[in-house]
């Protein structure tokens, strides 16, 4: 496999009786990504982080005329995806794993019905610069950079089947460079060439002298009792609906903090003086199932590809904890209960054996002092983040199926969290849900 062979071009690389690699491989390229961006990285716990997943970035420089190819291997995993960014840092273009073709004698093993476990499983992808003038050509991502300009690609890995390292399994896509002269280079030189960052991404955060005027006024305060989920749509709408109640108007679906194209989010924020404990229900969706390292990929029940509920800092950005849907324990009806409180407040029965879900608190509140310095954190706040990827056709109740502000609890039904405040005591007395 490419695992195996990979350190310099060669011609020609042993294969087992399942595949193997390929006859040209290509030197890694790990100076290409910079990552992982997860929660084991405190310097890189930024954007809203999924704990389910893991992530690299690449920002590079394509020379005019040259063309970039990136060589890579589905990885043991639930999902995976390459999106391009704009400058403002929402999503351009995005090719998710069912969606590449493998190369000749290779197998994608995110096709429904396919052998997850086979070994001979590469592809090949092209990295246009520009915008697409018409249909996406297969195995090609567009970078929307003009020429000269930085471009921005982010992979991701979903859900790495269980005992696999954070890129379950496999090599990073390795990079080709084919220069207007036709020279092709690799690995290290290339990178040069291509001025690949080296330095973790920039994340565009709320004005501090913004938040701290908007924050400083109780009237403002962004949690409400009983917890009002909302649909993402765009950062400045966000700010302005949550913490300002203007929620009127259409506004645009343009989700930015290098989102995921192929996910779509609600979230509500939480005070814990408005209780000690906050308990959250809903019904969870059906998934395909694989952390286990399941042998066959099969969707034919799901409703979505995945699913997963995050306690996030608002202001920093960080995660403190998820909990993606093969992790959580239901009741007989697929229901959940997530019960998130500070440490010093959590019930002794919320563990999974009684039948419930424990999220941490956020560690430092809103992360204001986490990210501006001389900045106070509030403590007492907090904030929930539900994804929905990839949802079924038949799925109407997905977050993707929202279009209107204030629509959520009609579109999504009992798939959308109801939130409720309870004293620990109050909810130790509830005793076990099983």
């Amino acid at each position: 496999i490419l695992a195996a062979c990979l350190s310099f071009i060669i011609a020609g690389c042993d294969s087992d009786s399942d595949g193997g690699s390929q006859g040209k491989q290509i030197e890694s390229s790990a100076c290409f990504w910079v990552g992982p961006y997860n929660i084991d990285h405190p310097e890189r716990n930024f954007a809203y982080p999924d704990t389910g997943a893991n992530y690299w970035h690449a920002g590079y420089t394509l020379p005019e005329g040259a063309n970039l190819t990136l060589h890579g291997e589905y990885p043991y995993a639930r999902y995976i995806s390459l999106n391009s960014y704009r400058a403002d840092t929402t999503p351009a273009t995005a090719i998710t794993d069912n969606q590449i073709v493998a190369d000749d004698g290779s197998y994608n093993p995110f096709i429904q019905d396919a052998e997850r476990q086979k070994q001979r499983r590469e592809f090949t992808l092209t990295v246009a610069q520009g915008e697409p003038s018409g249909d996406l050509p297969a195995n090609t991502l567009f970078d929307y950079a003009k020429q000269g300009d930085k471009a921005v690609l982010i992979y991701r890995i979903y859900v790495g089947d269980e005992g696999q390292d954070e890129q379950a399994g496999f090599e990073l896509p390795a990079v080709e460079l084919t220069l207007a002269t036709g020279e092709q280079l690799y690995g290290q030189q290339a990178c040069d060439v291509l001025q690949a960052d080296t330095e973790d991404l920039a994340i565009p955060l709320v004005p501090k002298e913004t938040y701290a005027k908007v924050r400083s006024n109780p009237a403002f305060d962004p949690a409400k009792t009983p917890a009002i989920w909302r649909a993402a749509y765009n950062g400045t709408y966000g700010f302005q609906c949550n913490f300002l109640g203007q929620c009127a108007g259409e506004p645009e679906r343009s989700v930015n903090f290098y989102a995921n194209a192929d996910n779509q989010y609600i979230s509500t924020f939480l005070d814990s003086n408005f209780g000690e404990v906050a308990v959250a229900r809903g019904k969870l969706p059906r998934v395909p199932q694989t952390f286990k390292g399941n042998a066959v990929i099969d969707e034919s029940d799901s409703q979505i590809r995945y699913w997963s509920i995050c306690q996030n800092e608002y202001y920093s950005q960080v995660v403190t904890d998820c909990l993606f849907d093969e992790q959580l324990v239901t009741d007989e009806e697929g229901y959940y209960t997530v019960v998130t409180s500070r440490d010093s407040f959590k019930p002794n029965n919320d563990n999974p054996d009684c039948g419930y879900n424990f999220l941490p608190w956020t560690e430092q509140g809103d992360g204001f002092g986490r990210a501006v310095e001389g900045g106070n954190n509030k403590l007492n706040e907090a904030m929930l983040i539900v994804r929905n990827m990839l949802p079924q056709e038949g799925f109407a109740q997905a977050i993707q199926n929202t279009s209107t502000p204030g629509d959520e609890y009609v579109i999504m039904g009992e798939y959308l969290p109801t939130t409720e405040y309870m004293s620990r005591a109050d909810f130790e007395s509830l005793g076990c849900n099983i």
